[in-house]
């Protein structure tokens, strides 16, 4: 009997299919997160996505990935332990798999009950922690958890909040947001070849083929929750799906009827019209006839960010906007649409004819439209004004429609800018007297100022004075005592127009009947200063236009200059007292740069190598520096203004913690005693100010002293050295460095973990634990130092603490009233700071942003819902965030999320809590959002039915992994 040779079996094709983010997501989901049986996992996972992977490969996947069921014996032993030394604090405890997977307490149970003692168990269940464990998990030792086998506080209890909470998976809530709901679509729309193209030379490749999918799902996300900020932004997306060949895609995408498709038609609309693609216009159009052709609309937004709108050859320009208004005789309908029309025109004469023949004077009357009250048009509030205009012939038509708001503003603005015809238009209507013929004056003034008598001119500053303060503008913090608002007003024309500084200082001696020094003394102390964005208005307006104040800057040094010239002694100013030292505390001023170079130096730490960036400062800024130590101004003598004022001045609005630079010279130093200039500036971002004091110090004793007492510990000793020598390179070398927190921070945001280390250890003493502790740990959560790092350091610091006899809070609150930095955390570091006990209600405040006096509350759940990542939002809910605390500039996570355009992290917070839903549908009749598609969204919502639905998968669509697939593809 013949034997037959047995068949060699065939090695399975690879299915590199398996390794897309997308289908990786799911898998661990299913298998890890809802404990699927592997062959489950498998049928499921290649019927969904026609593959033929083997049982085998999927095995293989899931070790690879670390992605499991279970704990093993060594982890359900370190897991005993934590909750054992727990229990010894009386704290609560949730066991956890992985960062998402919850495991039953009986589990655990099971294992001690196979796996220790009986004597062990008694001391357990007493609350005793045994001497192996209490060793082990000491409070004092940081508990640095594995991938698995985590242990958390349980969330709060929901009966704590006002309102009830429904504390279920917020994963299931997942698949019925607007962007769970188009992953169905997005399935159906795409062509099979798109994920699996037989076609080589389609321009879709192999390459790019297997991420397509998520890749449009965040583009999707990105636009229909308001992540492009900027007009620029969406063309150079419009730009890459047509380098791409996306376009076809696209446009099948923008076909379904989904929320997340409207919001994102709406964000693309401007652009598209601003593009001229009137093709991929006129098919949303056609497609959401809600989406009317807003022409006033997109007028509005032309004008807000023409400066941001990329300039192409076949592109609409204002003069095509306007010139399609008219073709359609579209005329304004409301004061808005009118005051949009009016400032749009007053460029040229033949668009000033276009407002004038459209504007219906039944529906928006003059006195409507000249009280129209709304966020200036451009960075000066003047502009946007109905009245405003430089032609004379305008002018003289919006009077005679009857334009009567900011008159005196313009007026004065005329006089002090030498514009005869405006003068003589806006003096001849308001009825004012002058010496002399202002056509033609007869002896050349130096200026137009001189043609009108003190008491006349004194009267029209002072009106120009209440019309700007009525403008609803806060009043700029004034130093100055006893110092007339007329007088800030007059000081700041000054600095437009240098010639008017003497007809000030006459004025101001006419009016307090003083002398000529004196007169000077109070010009220099209402002088403004330099900012951001050029010198400080009073008022917070300029009653000027742009144009004008292009060299206000350097203006000022000249005027401060003839000031001086009448005798005044700096030191008895409060410029320099006070005023002054608000514009050289500034970090980042207009006009700096930032150089970086590589230095060696002597900091007493073998081999380092010190990366440095140096902030050049505003020219302006020192030459006004200058002059003032050149004019006697001394260095040595004591200021009137505090150091924590000027820091706290410029803390960041946005954001709810200082710069780390900052943080550790208030953590550091009793404020009281810091009175000089010197030791002023040594708190300062930029080195600059220090440098030029040390120059001019006749001695640097006192310095040298303070810094190498007892009592203030921590300067960098290389730094110390460098004050003794007066070595200004080496100062300027060191300045990010010359507080040894500080050192470690910047060893760290270079890279140089080992240097860090190195400092930690050479000077453990003279370190502030505490806060170094919260400064590695916001490295951390931004993402600049990696996990295994973070830990080692915190641990070594720890220990070290330990030692000392200090201690170390994690949870503790910093000098400025910051907390945990939940704000900034990932959804990984999020994790991490809950399971060490953070609160997930967390809470800092910071005050508004310029113009507003609003709170804004920096939570974990504002931090989410402003990043956009829904994961971490669901997170959050699951954690048991209260979505009716106040969060950022709202009273709620729900109004937050209305206000930023999240729709989707809005749909997660309406589904997890429904008793919310009042408040979003008061929100949206605000009229700020009621026309948008989000307040749609909120009148049209039900909650889902999840009767029929199984448990739920977030898909990380808003993840960074594809965060950074959807960067490069548009960059590339």
């Amino acid at each position: 009997m013949e034997s037959k040779k047995p068949q060699r079996k065939k090695r399975a094709p690879q299915c590199k299919e398996l390794d897309n983010p997308l289908i990786r997501k799911e898998i661990e989901f299913r298998y890890g997160i809802e404990g699927w049986k592997l062959d489950a996992v498998v049928e499921e996972i290649n019927k969904a996505y026609g593959l033929n992977a083997t049982k085998i490969q999927y095995r293989e996947r899931l070790n690879k990935w670390g992605c499991r069921q279970r704990l093993n014996h060594k982890e359900y032993q370190r897991v005993h332990q934590t909750v054992s030394a727990r229990q010894a604090l009386k704290k609560e405890s949730k066991i956890f798999l992985n960062n998402t997977t919850e495991i039953p307490e009986k589990r655990l149970q099971r294992w001690i009950a196979r796996n220790t003692t009986f004597t062990s168990q008694l001391f357990s269940k007493a609350g005793i922690p045994t001497p192996n464990l209490d060793m082990q998990a000491s409070s004092r030792t940081l508990s640095r958890p594995g991938p698995y086998g985590l242990v958390r506080t349980p969330s709060p209890n929901p009966e704590t909040y006002l309102l009830p909470i429904i504390k279920k998976s917020v994963s299931i809530y997942y698949p019925h947001t607007p962007i769970g709901q188009l992953q169905g679509y997005l399935r159906q729309i795409l062509p099979k070849n798109v994920l699996h193209p037989e076609d080589g030379s389609s321009a879709l490749s192999t390459h790019f083929s297997t991420p397509n999918l998520p890749l449009l799902g965040t583009i999707i996300y990105r636009i229909s929750n308001k992540m492009v900020y900027l007009p620029s932004g969406y063309y150079l997306l419009l730009d890459q799906v047509d380098r791409h060949d996306f376009r076809m895609h696209l446009r099948k995408l923008l076909s379904i009827s989904s929320p997340s498709i409207l919001a994102t038609c709406s964000a693309l609309l401007p652009s598209l019209y601003f593009r001229k693609d009137d093709e991929m216009f006129n098919y949303i159009i056609a497609n959401y006839p809600q989406l009317n052709r807003r022409l006033y609309c997109y007028l509005k937004e032309y004008i807000k960010s023409e400066g941001d709108i990329p300039k192409t050859p076949t592109g609409r320009v204002l003069k095509d906007i306007l010139r399609e208004i008219s073709n359609v005789r579209l005329s304004p309908e409301s004061a808005e649409e009118a005051h949009t029309l009016l400032f749009a025109c007053k460029h040229s004469p033949e668009d000033f004819a276009i407002f004038c023949r459209l504007w219906d004077r039944n529906k928006v009357s003059a006195q409507e439209l000249d009280s129209y009250l709304t966020p200036p048009l451009g960075r000066h509030g003047l502009i946007g004004m109905p009245l405003f205009s430089r032609s004379p012939a305008q002018l003289k038509v919006l009077l005679e429609y009857g334009f009567i708001r900011c008159k005196f503003i313009m007026l004065f603005q005329v006089i002090v800018l030498n514009d005869q015809n405006l003068m003589r238009i806006l003096c001849e209507n308001l009825g004012i007297k002058h010496k002399a013929s202002i056509t033609h004056p007869s002896t050349g003034p130096k200026g137009l100022w001189e043609l009108l008598d003190e008491a006349t001119f004194y009267d029209i500053v002072s009106k120009c004075t209440t019309e700007i303060a009525t403008e609803r503008r806060r009043p700029r913090k004034i130093n100055g005592f006893g110092i007339d608002p007329e007088i800030y007003v007059l000081v700041y024309a000054a600095c437009v127009q240098p010639q008017f500084t003497q007809y000030v200082v006459e004025i101001i001696q006419w009016k307090y009947s003083i002398s000529a020094e004196q007169a000077a003394r109070i010009a220099i102390n209402a002088m403004p200063i330099l900012q951001d964005y050029g010198l400080v208005a009073p008022f917070d307006l300029a009653p000027f236009p742009p144009d004008s104040l292009k060299h206000t800057d350097l203006n000022r040094v000249s005027v401060l200059g003839a000031l001086l010239h009448f005798g005044v002694d700096p030191n008895e100013t409060s410029f320099w007292r006070t005023s002054f030292w608000e514009e050289v505390g500034k970090p980042s001023m207009a006009g700096q740069h930032k150089v970086h170079h590589s230095v060696h130096v002597d900091t007493q730490i073998p081999g380092e190598v010190i990366e440095t960036d140096r902030y050049q400062p505003a020219q302006a800024t020192t030459q006004v520096f200058r002059l003032l130590l050149d004019s006697g101004a001394d260095v040595n003598g004591q200021l009137e203004i505090n150091i924590l004022d000027i820091i706290q001045d410029y803390m960041n609005p946005s954001s709810s913690y200082l710069d780390r630079e900052t943080i550790e010279f208030m953590e550091y130093f009793d404020f009281q005693e810091m009175d000089t200039p010197i030791e002023i500036a040594f708190g300062f971002e930029d080195s600059y100010a220090f440098c030029f004091l040390i120059e001019r110090s006749a001695s640097v004793h006192r310095l040298y002293r303070r810094f190498t007492s007892g009592k203030y510990r921590g300067v960098h000793p290389g730094f110390v050295q460098a004050i003794q020598e007066r070595n200004l390179n080496t100062i300027e070398d060191l300045w990010n460095q010359r507080i040894l927190n500080l050192a470690v921070i910047s060893a760290l945001e270079r890279g140089n973990v080992d240097a860090a280390r190195d400092i930690i250890l050479a000077y453990n003493h003279e370190l502030r634990l505490n806060s170094l502790f919260l400064g590695v740990g916001e490295l951390y959560c931004s993402g600049r130092l990696s996990y295994a790092d973070c830990y080692d350091l915190l641990g070594l610091m720890l220990e070290m603490s330990a030692s000392l006899g200090s201690n170390i809070d994690p949870s503790s609150h910093t000098q400025d009233g910051r907390g945990d930095p939940l704000q900034l955390a990932t959804l990984d570091c999020l994790q991490l700071l809950i399971s060490q006990g953070s609160s997930i209600d967390e809470t800092s405040i910071s005050i508004g942003v310029s113009n507003s006096d609003a709170m804004f509350y920096m939570t974990a759940l504002s931090g989410a819902i402003s990043g956009g990542n829904i994961e971490t939002v669901a997170y959050v809910i699951k954690e048991g965030a209260n979505v009716y605390a106040p969060c950022g500039f709202a009273s709620s996570a729900i109004e937050f999320a209305i206000s930023e355009r999240r729709i989707d992290s809005l749909a997660l917070i309406l589904e997890a809590v429904p008793n919310s839903y009042p408040l979003a549908v008061a929100a949206v009749e605000d009229r700020r959002y009621k026309d948008e598609y989000i307040a749609e969204y909120v009148r049209t919502w039900k909650p889902a039915d999840l009767s029929t639905d199984g448990e739920g998968k977030i898909i990380d669509i808003t993840g960074e992994d594809l965060e950074q697939e959807a960067n490069l593809l548009f960059v590339n």
